[in-house]
């Protein structure tokens, strides 16, 4: 299989680009309002037409057009970036589901039903229960299809995530990026043509039926992409202030790391029109270091954490998104890492370099006791010491009696100098959007489908996640299961329209 080097160069440039400065280079976003219709068609400069139109190139985007085009539409994607832009290609690349190939082959006795039950117990008992057995019945075959039939590489492991019991998690080999370069050399083996720097306006609506959206061009002209079947799958709106205060006011504030142009218009649009917003005030998160971007690995599982009253909070080998919601909800929204010298010098030189521009920018400390690091940020240290000093008793004594850390990370932390590190949260994700239904079609206020309109990945999201993210790599797998359905069940709709 042929894979797209100008998708896979442009991607990694802006990946580059983005997180270069980790935290402290956090860039905000905007909400892009809609041009009227009555307005926009009297300055269109051109019109196109197509069988599908997809808005947005994420994982769910590329894999919607790749999927509607293999079935013979005649699929066009628009993408307002210059590159495959969603954030599919910034995930580390868990993907996960049940009854898979992989799973056969390790000897993991799992099943869909089982699957639904789990989502059930994490919060989708108060969704839509269709949804939630289409998750586990098509998590496990999008996996299959990855792995199997585009050759995407996988890890040869299987893990634990969430509260589950079932080792779930398939793991890229080296990135969600493995996954986005095999759907996207697909969608251009199959036909598709990928428009970027071409930004959706608004919807196009005629007696009630999408027919298609008004693009811009970089040159500014007005384009008109006429479409038997539109599929907006243009994320979700981390970077809008906004939307977050509307949608997520508990997280407001909180820094994002997803893509830049997950500014939330693309929901607008629906919205304007009468789409339904099915919303629950929950994000997707993980804990975050100012030097480092993603999920860094200086926030250690073996330190001590502590919030700003100097206790510690919670099991720091635990599950990172249950620790996300309690810092997110924390006034400040941070927390502090305690290291000691033998910590550090257990650090690879890449990490050890980071860890010095954290002392260098004030934002770590070191002293000869941990007492004295901790004053160093403003933090109590004689608070602080306490907590230490009752958390070495624990480690020497082999148990954890207060969160129950796993013995391999309970160690005594104890060889001077003594370093305390400042950390935060970072949201992934939106769980609000479009309500849609199991052929991907979204439903106006009153639960009908809004004629032509189909929808896939975050912007959708809250039709599969309530409050409570089920584990690590059920976002991503939504992504690329809502988009490979919702293009197969466009491309069937538009044949016969």
């Amino acid at each position: 299989m042929r894979q797209s080097e100008s998708a896979r160069s442009l991607t990694r440039r802006q990946f580059a680009a983005l997180v270069g400065g980790g935290m402290l280079a956090l860039v905000g976003g905007g909400l892009f309002g809609c041009t009227p219709k009555s307005e926009a068609s009297a300055n269109v400069s051109k019109t196109v037409s197509c069988d599908v139109l997809v808005v947005g190139g994420g994982g769910a985007g590329v894999s919607a057009a790749a999927m509607a085009a293999g079935a013979g539409a005649n699929t066009i994607l628009i993408e307002k970036e210059a590159w495959l832009a969603g954030s599919s290609s910034l995930a580390l690349g868990t993907l996960y589901g049940a009854n898979t190939q992989m799973q056969k082959e390790k000897g993991v006795d799992d099943s869909a039903e089982d699957f639904l039950a789990y989502l059930l117990r994490r919060g989708g008992d108060k969704l839509d229960r269709d949804i939630q057995v289409m998750c586990s019945e098509e998590f496990g075959k999008t996996i299959d299809w990855l792995r199997e039939d585009l050759h995407v590489p996988f890890k040869n492991t299987l893990s634990l995530k969430g509260t589950d019991t079932v080792a779930r998690a398939h793991n890229c080999k080296n990135s969600a990026y493995d996954a986005l370069s095999a759907v996207t050399a697909l969608a251009r083996e199959n036909g598709v043509q990928f428009r970027f720097g071409m930004p959706a306006e608004s919807l196009v609506v005629d007696n009630g039926a999408v027919t298609g959206v008004l693009a811009r061009s970089g040159a500014g002209e007005l384009v008109q992409y006429g479409a038997k079947k539109t599929i907006m799958a243009t994320g979700g709106f981390c970077r809008n202030p906004e939307m977050i205060d509307k949608y997520m006011p508990d997280y407001s504030g909180v820094y994002t790391e997803v893509g830049v142009g997950l500014t939330g218009e693309g929901l607008q649009m629906g919205l304007d029109i009468g789409a339904d917003y099915v919303g629950h005030g929950g994000t997707n998160g993980i804990l975050a270091c100012p030097v480092e971007p993603g999920q860094s690995k200086l926030i250690s599982t073996k330190a001590m954490w502590v919030n700003s009253a100097d206790e510690r909070f919670a099991n720091e080998g635990g599950q990172t998104h249950d620790i996300y919601y309690q810092v997110a909800h924390f006034p400040d929204q941070k927390f502090f890492a305690v290291y000691d010298q033998a910590m550090y010098d257990a650090l690879d030189s890449g990490l050890k370099a980071n860890f010095d521009r954290g002392l260098k920018s004030g934002v770590f400390a070191k002293g000869d006791t941990a007492a004295e690091a901790a004053e160093a940020l403003g933090v109590s240290g004689q608070a602080l010491q306490a907590s230490l000093d009752a958390y070495n008793k624990m480690a020497r004594a082999g148990e954890d009696t207060r969160f129950k850390k796993k013995a391999a990370n309970l160690v005594p932390i104890e060889k001077a100098p003594f370093y305390v590190l400042t950390m935060g949260v970072c949201t992934h994700g939106s769980f609000g959007g479009y309500h849609v239904n199991t052929d991907l079609q979204v439903l106006d206020t009153s639960g009908n489908p809004i004629p032509n309109f189909y929808s896939a990945g975050e912007v959708c999201c809250g039709s599969f996640i309530y409050d409570d993210y089920p584990s690590g790599g059920c976002g991503l797998n939504w992504s690329y299961t809502s988009g490979r359905l919702a293009g197969q069940k466009a491309a069937a709709a538009a044949a016969q329209a």
